[in-house]
C-alpha cells in the first residue's frame, strides 16, 4: 500500500502569527506592590488635613460663642442699667416718702411709735435704703450736711460733729439724703 500523497495547504501569509488563546486564560502581570510607608503617609496627610480643618471650624465657633457672650454680657449690663434707673424713677421717690414719714414717727416718745419706725426701716431695708450709721469724728462733706454749729470745748473738737440733727439714708452706695448735723467750732 502505498501512502496518498500530501495535501497541499493553502500557503500563509509571511509574518507573524497570531497567539492563540491557552486555557485556561491568563490574568494580566500583577501590580507591582504598594509601598506601606506611602499607604500610611498618604492616610496620616488625610488626617492632618481633617484635624486642621476641624481646628479652623472650632476656632471660628469658639471666637464666634466669644462674641455671643460679649454681646450677651453687653445685654444684661444694659437690662440691669435700665431695670435700676426704672426703680429710681419709681421706687426713691416711695422710699424717699417712707424716710419723711419715719422721721415724724421717730419723733413721737411712745412705744407703739418705736415699733412702727422699726418696721418702717425693715421696708426701706428691704429695698435697699440703708440709714447712714452715726459715727463720732471729723465732718465727711460726702455724707453729711451741716445745719448748725456748737461752741467747742476744746480747739481738738473744731471740725467734729458734735450731734446729728435728722438721719441720712443711702440707696445701695448712693446718698439719698445726708445725715444732717451740728458741727464743732472754735469761733
Amino acid at each position: 500500500m502505498t501512502t496518498p500523497p500530501p495535501v497541499p495547504r493553502p500557503e500563509e501569509p509571511p509574518g507573524p502569527r497570531p497567539a492563540e488563546p491557552s486555557w485556561p486564560p491568563q490574568s494580566p502581570p500583577p501590580a507591582p506592590a504598594a509601598d506601606p510607608f506611602a499607604v500610611v503617609a498618604d492616610a496620616v496627610d488625610g488626617m492632618r488635613e481633617e484635624l486642621a480643618a476641624l481646628g479652623d471650624q472650632f476656632r471660628r465657633r469658639l471666637l464666634n460663642d466669644r462674641e455671643t457672650r460679649r454681646s450677651i454680657d453687653a445685654l444684661l449690663a444694659d437690662l440691669d442699667h435700665n431695670r435700676k434707673a426704672a426703680e429710681g424713677r419709681v421706687l426713691q421717690p416711695l422710699l424717699y416718702d417712707l424716710v419723711l414719714l419715719l422721721d415724724r414717727v421717730e419723733r413721737q416718745d411712745d412705744a407703739f411709735a418705736g415699733s412702727v419706725a422699726a418696721e418702717l426701716l425693715a421696708v426701706l431695708e428691704k429695698y435697699g435704703m440703708t440709714r447712714i450709721p452715726v459715727t463720732p469724728g471729723p465732718f465727711d462733706p460726702n455724707t453729711q450736711e451741716a445745719v448748725g454749729v456748737i461752741a467747742a470745748l476744746s480747739p481738738e473738737q473744731s471740725g467734729d460733729v458734735a450731734e446729728v440733727v435728722r438721719h441720712g439714708y443711702r440707696l445701695e452706695e448712693r446718698v439719698v439724703r445726708p445725715q444732717q448735723v451740728r458741727v464743732y467750732t472754735d469761733r
